[in-house]
């Protein structure tokens, strides 16, 4: 949800809350003055009797009146005066139903003799105070919820178009393409400053790839050098006919030393850049074709070691991915299988349209499955290899969506990743 719409809807909910509470104290108010302007007519006309009580017969037009009734105490007969204003209900004919009435009695001396006298008003009630107090409320809550939904999009339109701007900016960036964000000019404070904050921690964040980018393909050619360099000098002591058989162990030692050296750069520059997203070239390819071209090749070295290997592709199986990790990620997967298995194993290899699917035998894993995947962590320390083939699987299948998951039961080891449709 925007920021915008979340705040206009706190906004309506906020003024939901106090509408009502202003509401009930718009009745409140509305109910008081009526009561008040009800209690001075009937004052009002109190003062009337009291008045018309000096003329001769004057009492009797009021008499006649349905809301007032003058009944004279016995003469002579002393009555203490005595006022009450309250609300009742009395039943009209006209109407044929029980109406709210405000009504004021009293016990009142008007020239010689005492009186008591009811005045009653009809006044509004409350049923009628509520409708119309809350026809007011809707329609002014209506009213504002389109001021507030109209005002939402004149401001997303032009107060917060700079924010709008770096949002897209910052989805698009690339820190391999080594350009800076875009941001739109605003006057602003908050939004400068924003803007400001997120220059230069992209451009931080540029300068510190390019640097870490050169540094690494740096290192890397400048170690392939001296490895090279010492490589071929080996080969030429090996040709020394003056070698004994220990020196010659030593020598041989050393060349597989420098060849894993040699490995471990590559696989390492190869693991920074996946990283680095650099294999950003997805296309359609043709994964059985790979498959079944990484299954051939295996097959051989895998008859060397005396391991045997079979295969169930699917044909035809098309994913979105750079041809060159696909290739790595099925000979990695391959690899793996033959290196961590045991003397006349096997390998079995199925390609659907869910997943790939690697089983090989082998002894039960010696660490956590779960640290498998991670850099460095091998299965079995005595034998030759980086640990770094499952790490680079793994961040193949996070580049391209897909998931990679290892299980073993019944001396059997399962690599499975399923691909994403």
């Amino acid at each position: 949800m925007r920021l915008l719409t979340k705040t206009t809807l706190w906004y309506l909910v906020f003024a939901l809350i106090m509408f009502t509470i202003g509401g009930l104290i718009a009745m409140s108010m509305v109910r008081t003055v009526v009561n008040r302007e009800t209690d001075y007519e009937l004052q009002q006309t109190l003062r009337e009797i009291r008045n018309a009580a000096a003329f001769e017969n004057g009492l009797d037009i009021f008499n006649e009146r349905n809301s007032v009734s003058i009944r004279a105490f016995p003469k002579g007969q002393v009555i203490q005066p005595d006022t009450i204003l309250k609300d009742t209900f009395i039943y009209l004919k006209r109407t044929q139903r029980v109406e709210g009435f405000r009504k004021l009695i009293t016990n009142t001396q008007l020239e010689d003799q005492f009186y008591h006298i009811e005045i009653s008003e009809i006044i509004i009630e409350e049923g009628d105070i509520i409708s119309v107090v809350s026809w007011i409320i809707i329609r002014l809550f209506l009213f504002l919820t389109a001021a507030l939904l109209i005002g939402n999009f004149l401001i997303s339109k032009n107060l917060f178009r700079p924010f709008e701007h770096l949002l897209k900016s910052l989805d698009k960036f690339r820190i391999k393409n080594n350009e800076p964000l875009s941001t739109m000019e605003t006057k602003t404070q908050e939004f400068q400053r924003l803007n400001q904050f997120a220059e230069e921690m992209t451009n931080k964040a540029r300068l510190d790839y390019q640097n870490l980018k050169e540094f690494s393909e740096n290192a890397s050619h400048e170690m392939q050098t001296p490895i090279a360099i010492a490589q071929g000098k080996l080969e030429l002591l090996l040709e020394s006919p003056q070698l004994t058989e220990e020196q010659l162990s030593l020598v041989h030692t050393t060349q597989q030393s420098i060849h894993k050296i040699s490995r471990l750069g590559q696989s390492l520059t190869l693991l920074t850049k996946i990283e680095n997203e650099e294999f950003s070239a997805k296309q359609p390819v043709n994964f059985s074709d790979i498959v079944a071209s990484n299954v051939q090749n295996f097959k051989e070295l895998g008859q060397m070691q005396g391991i045997s290997m079979e295969d169930k592709l699917a044909a035809g199986i098309e994913l979105q991915i750079d041809p060159i990790l696909a290739d790595i990620l099925v000979t990695n997967l391959l690899k793996n299988a033959l290196q961590h298995n045991i003397e006349e194993g096997w390998v079995k290899v199925r390609l659907t349209e869910e997943y790939l699917e690697v089983i090989n035998s082998g002894e039960p894993p010696k660490l956590p499955t779960d640290q498998l995947f991670q850099r460095f962590k091998k299965n079995n320390q005595s034998k030759g290899t980086l640990g770094l083939g499952l790490a680079i699987v793994k961040k193949i299948c996070e580049l391209n969506g897909c998931e990679v998951d290892y299980s073993y039961a019944e001396e059997r080891h399962r690599l499975r990743v399923t691909f994403s449709h």
